[in-house]
């Protein structure tokens, strides 16, 4: 469990709608919705009162750190039927979006609408409903779902980051679910926004969590797992949802707020691919956000490949902007294969889908060369990272930013 977290409520609320029933979600499903709730709070025995089949008993068994037991594992297993449907724990954010849009038009829409429990909070959730309506509009089924899971925890926030996904789970078997699917992007899979490549399929996170999906008939799929941002948020600018989708979650709708790190990240990526200036005074302007200079006195930078992208364009002009490339590692290697699809990641795609996926990315995106996804697959920053260019390069965006600290400490 990370610092400071910890359990603050023994109970969380899922309120179905319609002629959705909470008592015919299937045991696996629970049971599954039940792990990822608590997975960071248990220490030796995890007890649960439910039936389970045996094949989703025995493929927990062992998988964790501690014990979980049931009532019985001689529950029926959940089978979705030849006409089933892949479910997208769909948030309305740009990634999520460009996963919907690399799924079969029969795709079920789960939204895990969060509650606002507490009287000051920045969280807004009128983009997200925007989207969610503007869906319903163009043929997708959605399905609007309460949930309290995030108050589960202090500070608040979902306990494993697959539990976004809980409201999905728990319609998958009165909606013939076959597959549930996350907005998750290349640089989070396979962490090529970090300092060293990951081999997703075979990381621990993945075989931790992947195996539960299936065993519980409901496997992973993840259509933009081998996407970076600049594809997700070029594959939306060329859909239908093009200015019906965005990815903050404090402004409220139709404006952002300007004052978050997704606001920058995005907002720079954006203005590239559509040829807007990102001039010295609005990069000035940015940097000054509170959350931005935290973020980007991370080392590396959370997505550091993203921003280097970004900020390579000839759209982009000025000393800050600048200064901010030359401390990222982005700024010695081409960059351009941030806008194409990973063909590897197929494998992160059920059988069932991966032709139809195949063509609808095509639409998108172009696929990488052998060159670039060596290139990827290759990816180690350490070097850079412990290089005197490089702190030099930090020390300086540093002046650029905080001009006052510096002239204090002269």
């Amino acid at each position: 469990m990370a610092r400071g977290i910890q359990m603050a409520n023994n109970e969380l609320e899922i309120r179905l709608t319609g002629d959705l029933d909470a008592k015919k979600i299937h045991n696996d499903h629970l049971a599954l919705i039940t792990i990822l709730s608590v997975h960071p709070f248990v220490r030796n025995n995890l007890l649960m009162d439910l039936e389970v089949s045996s094949d989703f008993a025995k493929t927990v068994e062992d998988r964790f750190a501690y014990k979980i037991n049931f009532t019985s594992t001689k529950g029926i297993a959940y089978v979705s039927s030849k006409d089933s449907k892949p479910c997208l724990a769909f948030s309305g954010g740009v990634d999520s979006t460009a996963a919907l849009m690399l799924m079969p038009k029969n795709t079920i829409c789960a939204w895990l609408d969060r509650p606002q429990l507490a009287e000051r909070t920045l969280y807004n959730k009128t983009a997200a409903k925007y989207t969610m309506e503007y869906a319903k509009k163009l043929g997708y089924e959605v399905h609007k779902v309460y949930c309290d899971i995030e108050h589960i925890r202090k500070p608040v926030g979902f306990p494993v980051d697959l539990t976004s996904g809980m409201t999905a789970i728990a319609i998958a078997s009165q909606r013939d679910v076959d597959s549930i699917a996350y907005g998750m992007v290349m640089e989070s899979a396979y962490r090529t926004g970090h300092a060293k490549f990951r081999d997703y399929p075979r990381s621990f996170h993945y075989k931790s969590w992947a195996p539960l999906f299936a065993a519980a008939g409901i496997p992973l799929h993840l259509p933009v797992g081998g996407v970076s941002e600049v594809g997700t948020s070029k594959i939306v600018l060329e859909s239908e949802f093009n200015g019906a989708a965005r990815s903050c979650i404090r402004g409220e709708w139709p404006d952002p707020c300007n004052n978050c790190w997704k606001c920058f990240r995005k907002t720079l990526v954006d203005n590239r691919l559509l040829g807007i200036p990102s001039s010295e005074s609005s990069m000035t302007e940015w940097v000054k956000v509170r959350e931005v200079k935290y973020k980007l006195k991370s080392w590396p930078v959370s997505h550091e490949n993203v921003l280097a992208w970004a900020l390579k364009g000839a759209n982009v002009s000025g000393a800050t902007a600048n200064s901010l490339l030359a401390r990222l590692e982005g700024s010695r290697r081409e960059l351009n294969l941030l806008s194409r699809w990973y063909p590897p990641s197929i494998e992160l795609i059920p059988e069932k889908y991966r032709e139809s996926f195949k063509l609808l990315i095509s639409n998108y995106l172009e696929t990488m060369s052998t060159d670039e996804i060596t290139q990827s697959e290759s990816l180690d920053i350490s070097d850079w990272l412990g290089s005197d260019i490089a702190g030099l390069a930090r020390e300086e965006f540093e002046k650029i930013v905080n001009p006052s600290t510096n002239q204090a400490q002269e």
